[in-house]
């Protein structure tokens, strides 16, 4: 019984480059699109909460959920804005683009709603310029949401499933390069 063995050996090698900076004020950040979508969602915030709370009852036409909506935004914005602008958001565990991302869908559902609210209370009571404009920021900031959420969707597709490291390098001298290298081994044998 002659019987001959043939092995056959691939090697697969796979390799990241990524770069991670320190904790630190990140000036390409503060110019990019993400930093001024973020600023403005945070100014139209406080303008909804300003025109619903100028109506003197507020409380009555469905404004404290505008309030709730408007500034829980305003905050959570600012804390991600001052995340990222620091640069503390790459050192947190956790899939960080899939929690901004559903946040984003979250309060686009939520200025949607809002947005409702004010057009349909303005329509029922008298001296509802407020609403009126509450309403029609609502509708602004939803455009600057959505642009937002589109970006952030984009950039949970591009980053896969994990957020840990930076995909941009920066010129500030805080950034460290990594290089991580998977190799995998696959072996057959035939009769």
């Amino acid at each position: 019984m002659d019987s001959q063995y043939n092995v056959e050996s691939t090697e697969k090698t796979t390799t990241t480059t990524s770069s991670s900076g320190d904790v630190g004020l990140d000036k390409i950040y503060m110019k990019s699109i993400d930093s001024i979508l973020k600023i403005a969602e945070m100014v139209l915030s406080l303008i909804v909460f300003i025109c619903v709370t100028s109506h003197p009852g507020y409380s009555y036409i469905g404004g404290g959920w505008v309030q709730f909506v408007s500034i829980s935004c305003l905050i959570t914005v600012l804390i991600l804005w001052i995340f990222f602008m620091l640069r503390i958001i790459y050192k947190l565990p956790g899939p960080w683009m899939l929690i901004i991302l559903i946040y984003f869908v979250v309060y686009v559902i939520f200025y949607f709603i809002t947005a409702i609210v004010c057009f349909a209370q303005s329509g029922k009571i008298e001296q509802s310029a407020g609403l009126v404009a509450a309403g029609v920021f609502c509708v602004l900031i939803l455009v600057v949401l959505g642009a937002d959420t589109f970006f952030q969707f984009r950039k949970w597709q591009d980053s896969g499933s994990s957020f840990s490291t930076r995909s941009t390098t920066t010129s500030s001298g805080g950034a460290t390069a990594t290089t991580t290298t998977h190799t995998t081994y696959e072996t057959r044998t035939q009769y």
